[in-house]
């Protein structure tokens, strides 16, 4: 058993003998029951998925880099609409 820490950012470091085979930006889904938190591996993505999660994955490093931008209430609105 490995021992490791929530983060002040919500990250969790999985110990390097756990994740030996496991790629960078695997996708996984989170479930939390009282005290126990599962991962478990997401396989079969679609390419526009895959692709999707990229995209998040880069928004979520510009957000962390500080690259992020704020909108007035009615940009952001008009951007959502955009989508």
């Amino acid at each position: 058993m490995e021992i490791t820490k929530l983060s002040t950012k919500g990250q969790i470091v999985i110990p390097e003998e756990i994740r030996k085979n496991i790629g960078v930006g695997t996708p996984f889904t989170v479930t939390k029951k009282d005290n126990l938190i599962i991962l478990k591996k997401v396989d079969g993505l679609t390419k526009e998925e895959e692709m999707e999660l990229k995209e998040l994955n880069k928004i979520w490093k510009d957000i962390d880099e500080g690259k992020g931008i704020t909108l007035k209430k009615e940009d952001f609105l008009k951007e959502m609409n955009a989508w």
